[in-house]
């Protein structure tokens, strides 16, 4: 009896320690699943729960440390020493991925291809990265924030930000970018926000924000712009805020801020505006404009230096043709016909001033308003007329009129009168010999105006008030 009682006690005592290793070994299983499946954190890093976030700021890590845990939904890799980003370095479905002030010069293409779900990229403060591989995004169809700030970025690839479509702020301020190709953007159709200020940007092309429908904020600022294209605002019919300020713009089409119908906000200040017949058009489109501006210092013409753009009168540009639809397709330089040459070229040439201070003029008259010049009575056969515009040497010292006389005449090589407004009859500025005012028709008392004015006597009739031809150098009628 004792035999089989020592038995079944033996017996028992082995199945309840079996039971015991087997409790035991599936605690320890779990755990180790447990374990497995959330990862261990990385060696020198630090790791938080919900959200699950995996720090290693600041570590001097030359590479992207390994074990980082599949579920890590932001990853902190700021600051340190990092040099390349493989096709291999990611392979964990993150949210939020920082990589700025590392010392990154390589991305190969595709190294982010296996986060599917990230939204938010920094790359900022990397200055040896320098350029980028076409497709080095590849994959990030849902991301919406880019920070490429401070990477010494020369140029862009045409593909970069291919099927990037949600996309909603892009940074890529303080670099070097000397120009920024046609359509570089177009995939951005959701894009909110764009700086690209403070780079070395020169034209804006006329496809340059091609496709940027949804673009709320443009700062192009410190950067050295002397050139918009008319229509390279033309997609930008949201953009509330543009800055243009500290560029090197001498002029900007009217016809491009006219697509930008919903600015609210534009800086232009710090700019050699140049206030001539160029200005007009952008002058005109403030006139309309309800939005908040900066001021528009003119410095050139120096008349103008000084003023405002935009509070010039309509007679500053009473003098200036009107411009010729077809030449201002795709040009930000206002063109004009080429009857007419370009009022403020540098290199333009002198304006022969003998029809403002003497009477006999030998200046080729021009009438712009009509094909058809106007019959004019005989003249004596000494009366010449020249096409030249240089300066003879008693016109070199003839008496210098004053500012407003000037720029009333500036750049207008093909006639030595013309009229405030551009209200001259037709034929206004046919020559007659003097007779005494009084005597004769209306248009022979303003033929004698024209030459009192230019002399140094006053007249005082009102037909003589009313004319006002420009060439005047005393208008106390």
């Amino acid at each position: 009896m004792e035999t089989c009682s020592t038995a079944r006690r033996s017996r028992s005592a082995n199945i309840h320690n079996f039971k015991s290793g087997l409790t035991l070994w599936l605690v320890l299983w779990l755990v180790a699943v447990k374990q497995s499946g959330a990862g261990t954190c990385p060696r020198l890093c630090v790791c938080y729960p919900s959200p699950m976030t995996v720090s290693c700021q600041s570590q001097n890590f030359t590479t992207v440390p390994s074990g980082v845990p599949y579920d890590s939904q932001r990853v902190f890799l700021q600051n340190n020493r990092i040099t390349e980003l493989r096709a291999d370095s990611f392979g964990f479905e993150t949210q939020v991925l920082w990589l700025y002030s590392n010392n990154i010069t390589l991305i190969e293409a595709g190294a982010f291809s296996n986060l599917r779900v990230l939204e938010e990229l920094d790359l900022g403060d990397n200055p040896l990265l320098r350029r980028l591989e076409g497709g080095a995004f590849r994959g990030l169809e849902k991301l919406q924030s880019l920070h490429m700030h401070r990477c010494k970025l020369a140029a862009l690839p045409h593909d970069l930000f291919l099927k990037l479509y949600s996309l909603q702020f892009l940074y890529l301020q303080e670099n070097e970018l000397h120009f920024i190709q046609d359509d570089l953007f177009s995939d951005l159709v959701n894009l909110n926000h764009l700086f690209l200020h403070g780079n070395r940007i020169r034209t804006l092309s006329e496809n340059v924000f091609r496709g940027l429908v949804n673009l709320d904020r443009l700062l192009l600022h410190d950067n050295r712009i002397r050139q918009v294209n008319r229509r390279a605002f033309r997609d930008l019919g949201r953009l509330t805020i543009l800055y243009l300020f500290n560029n090197s713009l001498a002029e900007l089409p009217g016809q491009a801020m006219k697509d930008a119908v919903a600015v609210q906000f534009l800086r232009l200040n710090g700019n050699p505006w140049s206030c001539g017949c160029e200005a007009r058009s952008l002058w005109e489109w403030f006139r309309t404009a309800r939005i908040s501006s900066s001021e528009l210092m003119c410095t050139s013409p120096s008349p103008r230096r000084g003023q405002d753009l935009r509070f010039l009168r309509e007679m500053d540009f009473a003098l200036c043709p009107l411009p010729d639809p077809g030449s201002l397709a795709g040009t930000t330089t206002t063109t004009f016909s080429t009857k007419t040459r370009w009022w403020f070229s540098k290199h333009k040439p002198v304006a022969s001033s003998k029809g403002i201070f003497q009477k006999s003029s030998e200046t080729v008259k021009a009438h712009p308003f009509s094909s058809v010049k106007p019959n004019q009575p005989s003249y004596p056969s000494s009366t010449s007329f020249s096409s030249k515009y240089e300066l003879v040497e008693e016109e070199v010292n003839l008496p210098k009129v004053d500012q407003e006389e000037y720029w009333a005449n500036y750049g207008n090589e093909d006639a030595s009168v013309r009229c405030f407004e551009l209200e001259c009859p037709p034929g206004y500025d046919t020559p007659f010999p003097p007779w005494p005012p009084g005597g004769g028709t209306l248009m022979q008392e303003q033929a004698v105006c024209r030459e009192l004015l230019s002399g140094a006597q006053r007249p005082e009739t009102p037909e003589c008030c009313s004319y006002r031809a420009t060439a005047a150098r005393d208008r106390k009628c």
